[in-house]
């Protein structure tokens, strides 16, 4: 608040400007083992959240074994040497602690939640998990029949199985990229427990890093890691190298047949920079413009104009050192040739220009929503292991936030016009293609492919 003098007498004080919200800080550090280290203290915030990434995602899989990231990391939790599942659970359940581990193309990604106040027994499951995991071939072989009633699950789903093929399109044939993160069925069939346990041998904490937030205050937390994670040996023969694979950047169609379906799911996909290049905060402003919301110019027309769709939505689809920018969602069947050809239609107007009311308000999407979006140390840890996961340095959540306020109307559209070609995109588009084949070459856009 600030006050004047008026007339010798205080004037009513009135609000001054407030500051910008800004992403947490948080302090880096080292193990003596080389683990990499991230604390961000969140007073207030009396869950704690403990996040470990590993470099050890599907693009660092040995050849024949898709999936097996996926399983290994399913597998951590399933209890350990001295304490059995059931065991394992009911220990986190006395400290009111949850642990959850999955993978993704980047990492295996490990997720501890507990109050503060029973940090160290929680760090200690943790280590345990780590360290000795049960790792049993009957787990293996139940983790594996899991996966795939969720591979089915998946194929069943429009919106997954059009975000798969997508990535099977935009990358070369024999990338491990175009290929599901969690295997397909033949692979996953084959994986056993030998499998899983030499790659869990293989993961290393010199390639990993462990984001603690919370009210940490007062906790030792920097101890309790040490004590928990600092004597974890490196393994004697790691994993091999990430490879992303050749990309594609190339205009076609798509057609995954979906015999009888009253709608066609659609998928845009562009190859854009990952999260290191300059232009990041720029080109989430364009997609925000183009499909951020009811007002972005893709719902304009589709949706409130001609009610084509429930909705779509575009963003940046986030890859090691890479990205996508993509547009998505659902429009009846009948109309699918029209909802594709406006579609393109803003993609091809967005070089034109975008005002200054769309792109502040694309700005306010993204940023003003952030206090919200990271009020939990969840939130805060996960943005910070993410960032970690990806080599990005601690700072970048905060950077990025400035870099979107500081986005203008040219230097969005600048970042667009260099990293899209509106005449290269890919459509996937999950229907009927009896229905929808026919439209869609109508179009003249691409040639029309259709799978299984």
């Amino acid at each position: 608040m600030t006050a004047q003098v008026v007339d010798g007498y205080p004037a009513r004080p009135v609000p001054g400007e407030i500051p910008a919200w800004v992403f947490p800080a948080a302090d880096t550090g080292r193990l003596g083992n080389g683990m990499g280290t991230l604390r961000c203290d969140l007073p207030a915030r009396r869950l704690a959240a403990v996040r470990l990434v590993l470099d050890a995602g599907a693009l660092r899989e040995p050849q024949g074994r898709d999936g097996v990231a996926t399983l290994t990391a399913r597998a951590l939790t399933e209890g350990t040497k001295s304490k059995t599942a059931a065991e394992f659970a009911a220990a986190l359940e006395r400290l009111g602690a949850s642990l959850f581990a999955s993978a993704d193309l980047t990492a295996v990604r490990v997720a501890l939640d507990v109050p503060v106040t029973h940090l160290p027994g929680a760090l200690d499951l943790l280590a345990e998990a780590l360290r000795s995991p049960a790792l049993t071939d009957d787990d293996v072989r139940r983790i594996g029949r899991e996966r795939l009633d969720e591979i089915a699950q998946e194929d069943a789903d429009p919106a997954s199985r059009a975000a798969r093929e997508m990535r099977a399109v935009m990358f070369g044939e024999g990338s491990r990229a175009a290929r599901p993160t969690g295997g397909d069925p033949a692979s996953v069939s084959a994986l056993t427990g030998t499998e899983i346990r030499e790659f869990f041998t293989a993961l290393s904490p010199r390639e990993a890093t462990v984001v603690s937030a919370g009210d940490l205050n007062g906790s030792g937390i920097d101890d309790l890691v040490t004590a928990a994670l600092g004597d974890w040996a490196a393994p004697a023969r790691g994993l091999p190298p990430a490879d992303l694979g050749d990309q594609i950047g190339k205009a076609q169609i798509v057609i995954v047949d979906r015999p009888g379906a009253v709608q066609t799911q659609l998928r845009f996909g562009h190859h854009v920079p990952g999260r290191h290049h300059e232009d990041w905060a720029a080109l989430t402003v364009m997609a925000n413009v183009l499909g951020g919301g009811l007002s972005s110019r893709l719902n304009s027309v589709l949706r409130e104009e001609k009610g084509y769709t429930y909705g779509m939505h575009a963003g940046l689809a986030r890859l090691p050192g890479s990205a996508l920018f993509v547009a998505e969602g659902a429009v009846h069947t009948e109309v699918t040739g029209p909802a594709v050809a406006d579609a393109l239609a803003a993609f091809a107007g967005l070089p034109g220009g975008i005002s200054d009311e769309e792109c502040t308000r694309a700005i306010r999407s993204l940023a003003d929503s952030a206090p919200a979006q990271y009020e939990t140390a969840r939130a805060v840890a996960a943005e910070l292991a993410d960032a970690a996961a990806h080599g990005l340095p601690a700072d970048h959540p905060r950077r990025n936030l400035a870099a979107v306020r500081a986005t203008t109307p040219q230097s969005a559209v600048e970042a667009y016009v260099r990293h899209v070609d509106p005449a290269a995109l890919a459509l996937v588009a999950v229907g009927d293609a009896a229905q929808i084949r026919g439209p869609l070459e109508e179009l003249g856009y691409a040639d029309v492919t259709v799978v299984g």
